[in-house]
């Protein structure tokens, strides 16, 4: 199975947990308390920093492709808008320092098959914050991976555009 089938089936499960938990999340992100949320991501916001982000970004950013880095850049953008209250930036850190670890549950260096685990990750993450995902900041992050791909198939990003339309039509019922 390749990368991008990886992060298919990734998402395809991802969509579907999304449509079966999304209120749950809804009712239960107000439950959580600050400290359960820093004490599993704290170990890996230490690696979170916007140079290593970019520096991973600029050396393997054509290698991980559009469909990886989108929600990266989503999450990223959302950090730095500052529209996010201190449990959503832990969430958004706590994501982006996993990503940015190259040894994680599955070693990034692992073909086909490393980032599976990074995507599941930021997907966890797009989902729980789907809310706050704006159309703006989609269209910043669009603009981003331009930068890198150039012009691309946008198609290539609906899975996660999916992910946040089914989100937000959940949380929001």
């Amino acid at each position: 199975m390749g990368l991008l089938d990886s992060i298919k089936q990734t998402a395809a499960v991802a969509s579907q947990k999304v449509s079966d938990g999304a209120n749950k999340i809804k009712t239960s992100i107000s439950e959580v308390k600050l400290e359960d949320i820093t004490a599993n991501l704290n170990i890996y916001e230490k690696y979170f920093s916007e140079s290593e982000l970019l520096q991973k970004i600029g050396k393997f950013g054509k290698s991980i492709g559009a469909t990886v880095l989108y929600p990266v850049f989503l999450l990223f953008n959302l950090l730095k808008s500052g529209d996010i209250n201190l449990k959503e930036k832990a969430m958004i850190i706590g994501t982006l320092g996993y990503f940015i670890l190259p040894l994680d549950l599955l070693p990034d260096a692992i073909a086909g098959v490393g980032y599976a685990d990074d995507v599941a990750a930021l997907t966890a993450a797009v989902t729980a914050l789907a809310s706050c995902i704006t159309e703006d900041i989609q269209n910043v992050s669009k603009d981003q991976l331009r930068k890198i791909f150039g012009e691309f198939e946008e198609k290539a990003l609906d899975s996660v555009t999916k992910i946040i339309q089914r989100a937000n039509k959940y949380i929001n019922k």
